[in-house]
């Protein structure tokens, strides 16, 4: 997949979490670091969330921001406490790229 292609297919996915939860969607992903990537990439940033990238999961702050991400991306919860759920591929292969410096333009 091409990276362009690749950060609109993980935009269109969080801004439906967004949307789901009240807040605005988002034009572009916040820039974000490749220092303390789990909190900091743009991804974690736009969901304000940890992306647990070598367990495959999204940590969130919230329940519902996770039972919203359950319902609109169709994937299951990773924890017994509902905060987490398993990132879809298009979320894991952005975040991935991101941290191999794949998507410079998203750098702080």
């Amino acid at each position: 997949m091409e990276y362009t292609e690749l950060v609109t297919s993980a935009l269109r996915l969080v801004n439906a979490v967004r949307r789901e939860i009240g807040e605005p969607p988002l034009e572009s992903f916040p820039p974000g670091s490749l220092e303390d990537a789990d909190s900091r990439c743009p991804l974690a940033k736009a969901m304000t969330a940890l992306v647990i990238l070598r367990e495959r999961r999204i940590v969130f702050c919230y329940p519902w921001h996770a039972s919203a991400a359950t319902k609109l991306w169709g994937v299951s919860f990773a924890d017994s406490l509902l905060m987490s759920v398993i990132m879809p591929d298009a979320l894991y292969d952005f975040a991935t790229a991101f941290r191999r410096g794949l998507l410079p333009n998203l750098l702080e």
